[in-house]
């Protein structure tokens, strides 16, 4: 019987997660392409937070936050260094009674998983974990000192060599120019090292899927984000203490050797501001620096009322990322019009927290048609009614 040849778009945490996944069927022959390095592009400008209890994503879909999470601490217990796991801990600020009620649930699931969890009110318990903290407007703060941050192009390197060593092909350096189409079916790929044909083509390359699925007449409702990190130094070029992954409503951060990775949460962006959100070509991102002053402006307006102490660090870099992101902020799975051709994009600041799920229910699908709760609740099809899907090359609003 001949194996249903699978092609898959992307090199970066979701791609690999789901080419990996795919690889796990003795029945599939996948085969990845990267125009780049495994794990670059927005992958590499990530800040592989994976806290167990944060508002990154609605508690419906806790399973998946969870499977992620555990899925990169076995990937380093199975090989050290793999995900590059820094268990720092996480302390998540409420200031309002949503974040707080929000926390709070979060904090509960993770106890049932059996997790270690708590939630402070008291000023001086939570200045254990962040001493620097402002506590006007503060109503208290969930600690975990089970998480921490990943390193996410580990990870999806880690994902590809797994995904070889199950017969997998992993083509790097190889851009993916133009499908091919049987009528209104994919039925393979042109790459600048030549043609491949496949049963299934997924397209999991991020930021650059509204360009990718004009090859095959579809304009995708994907807006880039930025994703604009700053590396602080602090006061005395370190801190006196431990910093966590530090997550506020509007922003947050992690530590980076003896600076302070810091960066606007994904969820604050306004699709509508063209500050905030457009299409752009994530081609012509600059390696460092490329940022602009209203984000430095806002993040530095943001330690000034949360942590002022930190307002005399300096500025060590930075960078500009692009994220992927629907009007829902969530991905968009699975089939699309156009037969053969599917999507596994759209996780924008949530890629390494969604990578693992949506590759293992997306090969699911692939392998044997059954649709897992994931796929059913984030299909293209949500937005068929706002978008014009054929209207290639209109840039309509979200």
């Amino acid at each position: 019987m001949a194996k249903k040849k699978v092609g898959v778009i992307g090199g970066g945490i979701v791609g690999t997660a789901l080419a990996y996944n795919l690889s796990l069927y003795d029945f599939i022959d996948v085969t990845l392409f990267e125009k780049d390095q495994i794990g670059s592009g927005t992958t590499a400008k990530s800040a592989g937070t994976v806290c167990l209890f944060d508002d990154s994503l609605p508690h419906q879909f806790w399973p998946v936050r969870l499977y992620g999470f555990q899925t990169y601490v076995n990937m380093e217990k199975a090989e050290r260094g793999a995900a590059g796991f820094d268990k720092t801990g996480t302390l998540v600020v409420c200031t309002d009674e949503g974040v707080e009620k929000y926390t709070k649930t979060g904090i509960a699931l993770a106890k049932s998983a059996g997790y270690e969890a708590e939630y402070f009110t008291d000023p001086g318990e939570i200045r254990k974990y962040f001493p620097d903290i402002n506590m006007d407007c503060v109503l208290g703060a969930g600690w975990t000192a089970d998480d921490g941050y990943f390193d996410p192009t580990m990870a999806a390197n880690t994902f590809a060599k797994w995904t070889t060593a199950n017969g997998g092909k992993v083509h790097t350096y190889t851009k993916v120019e133009d499908m091919i189409m049987s009528g209104d079916r994919v039925t393979g790929l042109v790459t600048d090292k030549g043609s491949f044909d496949f049963d299934v083509v997924v397209d999991a390359s991020g930021p650059w899927t509204r360009f990718v699925s004009r090859k095959v007449g579809l304009e995708l409702p994907i807006w880039h984000t930025k994703a604009e990190v700053f590396f602080l130094v602090p006061p005395n070029k370190k801190l006196d203490y431990d910093f966590p992954v530090l997550k506020y409503p509007r922003f947050y951060a992690r530590p980076e050797g003896d600076n302070i990775f810091i960066c606007k949460a994904h969820l604050t962006m306004d699709l509508n501001d063209e500050m905030h959100a457009g299409v752009w070509d994530p081609d012509e991102l600059q390696p460092t620096g490329g940022t602009d002053d209203y984000f430095l402006e806002f993040l530095f307006s943001e330690l000034e009322e949360c942590a002022p102490n930190l307002l005399n660090s300096g500025l060590s870099f930075s960078w500009l990322g692009y994220r992927a992101e629907p009007p829902d902020f969530m991905p968009i799975l699975g089939e699309t019009p156009i037969e053969g051709y599917m999507l596994a994009i759209g996780c924008g600041g949530n890629g390494v927290i969604e990578g693992p799920a949506v590759g293992r229910d997306m090969a699911q699908y692939i392998a044997y048609g059954e649709e897992s709760l994931l796929l059913k609740y984030l299909p293209l099809s949500r937005f068929e009614e706002q978008f014009d899907l054929s209207a290639v090359g209109t840039i309509q609003q979200p």
